[in-house]
C-alpha cells in the first residue's frame, strides 16, 4: 500500500462499483479499485481510470460511463450513505469486528491487530 496525501471523492467509484454489481462483477470491481487507488496506479475520481479499471473487469465502457455521467447510483449511493452515518460510520474504509467495534479509515495492521487480539481476549 503506498500513502495518499490526497482525500478523493469516490462517488464516482462507488457508482461504478453498482453498476459492477448489476453485472455480477462487484468482487473483482471492488478490488479492481482498491488496488488502484492503493497501488496508486489510478485515481478513482478520474473517469478515464474508472472505464480503463472497469474494463478491465469485464464491464461494458460505454455502459460505465453513461451510468457515472448520469449519476446513475445517486438514490443507491445516498441511501447507503444515511445507513451509514446513522451506525457512526463516516469514512472509508470501514470495518466492523465482531459486531463490536468499529474501525474507520485506514489503519495501520498494529491496529487492527490489537481489535482482532480484544476480540479474542473476551471470547
Amino acid at each position: 500500500m503506498r500513502h495518499r496525501d490526497v482525500i478523493i471523492n469516490s462517488r464516482r467509484a462507488l457508482g461504478a462499483a453498482e453498476l459492477a454489481r448489476e453485472r455480477g462483477r462487484f468482487d473483482e470491481m471492488h478490488h479492481a479499485l482498491f488496488k488502484a487507488h492503493w497501488e496508486g496506479s489510478g485515481k478513482l475520481e478520474d473517469m478515464e481510470d474508472l472505464v480503463r479499471i472497469g474494463s478491465s473487469v469485464g464491464l461494458d465502457a460505454d455502459e460505465l460511463r453513461t451510468s457515472i455521467e448520469e449519476d446513475r447510483y445517486a438514490g443507491v449511493i445516498d441511501e447507503n450513505r444515511q445507513i451509514a452515518s446513522s451506525v457512526g460510520i463516516n469514512a472509508i474504509p470501514a470495518h466492523i469486528f465482531g459486531r463490536r467495534y468499529l474501525v474507520l479509515g485506514a489503519q495501520p495492521y498494529e491496529a487492527l491487530k490489537e481489535v482482532v487480539d480484544r476480540l479474542q481476549e473476551s471470547q
